[in-house]
């Protein structure tokens, strides 16, 4: 099921994953339990809304950028450290959609 259909469920989407990650997502009742949200999926998904802002005039370069940011997460939460995942996801928020992470 596609979660990430446009850029503002993107960003609404990200919300949920920042405060989800990494394990601590909602079971869905319409889902089957292959579909239900979990850490890679939902990094896919951030994936798919990357590549929807590259296809609205994101440049190539600020693209790669937070697709490294995206990875970063990834691998902090993978490695154990939640809190690091968790700025970094923050951080993409800010560089992609002009939010602040509060401190």
């Amino acid at each position: 099921m596609p979660w990430v259909t446009s850029i503002p469920t993107f960003r609404d989407f990200l919300s949920l994953v920042i405060v989800h990650a990494p394990d601590s997502f909602p079971q869905e009742d319409f889902l089957k339990p292959d579909e239900q949200l979990n850490l890679d999926n939902s990094c896919q998904e951030l994936r798919h809304g990357l590549s929807l802002m590259a296809g609205s005039g994101l440049s190539a370069t600020s693209a790669a950028h937070l697709a490294n940011i995206l990875d970063a997460s990834l691998a902090a939460y993978r490695a154990g450290d939640d809190i690091s995942g968790a700025h970094l996801l923050q951080d993409f928020e800010s560089q992609a959609f002009g939010a602040t992470r509060a401190p």
